[in-house]
């Protein structure tokens, strides 16, 4: 097996790493692992994209016709309380977010189709008022909805393929990994700038298919990509199992930099929830993004993506994270 010279002599070519290679890259540790974080830090300063952007979320809505079996807010969980915003509330706490340093506003739901209507009705009012980016995340839709909320003023969308092998895909997530590519294909043609990624530590997933992941990502070449630790969450079919690797997520996050170089990484608040100083480790290991929550209380804990007792995002803890990292806020003109 080709071994991977410590300390690395030269940039990673990523793509053309062979999968031995790979998987010793997203078991690195020690010298090696800071190694990689290094040059996934330069990477980042030499393409213009080492200033940090937050993103403000609202979580729009929790039900969800999808049942993978990692998230709570799952179809068939009869126990998670459910709720729909209203346009009015969406655009009172935008109203909030637009008087901060916040430079996207995301909306973000369970694939629930009952809130398109709602979606449709604060796009161009959000951007008229504040002419804000916004980044929509809210799953599989038919081609001609991505159509409109991109007419719309949408400008982004986040569809995570979370596995990329299809077995597993379709053993956790119920549905074929072909739906999920088709709808990416259906975003890049609808002119949506597309974020992707990955969930390190599902039952049955090993590092062949992590290495299969990072290879799918690349193949999409999309405009933010990500990769999060799973969390066990309650009420879910892997609430028993432990926690994802919190060294690979960050390795694989510094692998997707310096093979990608330009896209939007964030460092998730999943990070911080499996470890203090998670996300300060992100963006050591190359992110340039958090998201900040203004999900009101009374609809946040029931927005269950995580766990009941996720780690919510405040903006001090971001502007204080950003600091520590030694970095600076990117405020959009």
């Amino acid at each position: 097996m080709t071994m991977i010279q410590v300390p690395i002599q030269k940039p990673l070519d990523i793509p053309n790493l062979s999968k031995s290679e790979l998987k010793e890259l997203i078991q690195a540790q020690g010298e090696l692992q800071q190694d990689l974080f290094r040059q996934a830090r330069e990477v980042r300063q030499q393409a213009g994209v080492d200033e940090v952007l937050l993103r403000g979320v609202i979580e729009i809505s929790n039900y969800c016709q999808k049942n993978c079996d990692y998230c709570a807010m799952r179809a068939a969980n009869p126990k998670l309380n459910r709720y729909r915003m209203a346009a009015e509330e969406i655009l009172e706490i935008a109203d909030q977010i637009a008087q901060m340093d916040i430079s996207i506003l995301f909306l973000q739901a369970g694939q629930d189709p009952q809130s398109d209507s709602v979606v449709e009705e604060v796009i161009p009012e959000i951007k008229r008022r504040y002419n804000f980016p916004v980044l929509l995340c809210m799953g599989e839709r038919p081609q001609n909805v991505y159509q409109r909320f991109a007419q719309l003023g949408a400008d982004s969308y986040i569809l995570k393929f979370e596995v990329s092998n299809p077995e597993l895909h379709r053993d956790i997530i119920h549905t074929p990994l072909e739906r999920r590519l088709q709808c990416l294909r259906w975003l890049q043609e609808a002119g949506f700038e597309v974020g992707t990624g990955n969930i390190v530590g599902l039952r049955g997933q090993t590092l062949d298919h992590l290495v299969e992941d990072i290879r799918l990502a690349l193949e999409i070449q999309p405009n933010f990509v990500s990769s999060s630790p799973f969390i066990p969450n309650q009420d879910t079919p892997l609430e028993n199992i432990g926690c994802g690797n919190l060294d690979y997520t960050l390795n694989t996050m510094a692998i997707y930099r310096i093979a990608l170089k330009t896209p939007l990484i964030p460092t998730v608040s999943a990070l911080e929830k499996i470890q203090p100083d998670g996300q300060l480790m992100g963006l050591n290991a190359g992110a340039n993004v958090m998201t900040i929550n203004f999900t009101p209380p009374e609809y946040r804990e029931k927005y269950s993506i995580y766990s009941k007792k996720r780690f919510i995002v405040s903006l001090d803890h971001a502007l204080n994270t950003i600091e520590r990292a030694g970095l600076r806020l990117k405020v959009l003109s």
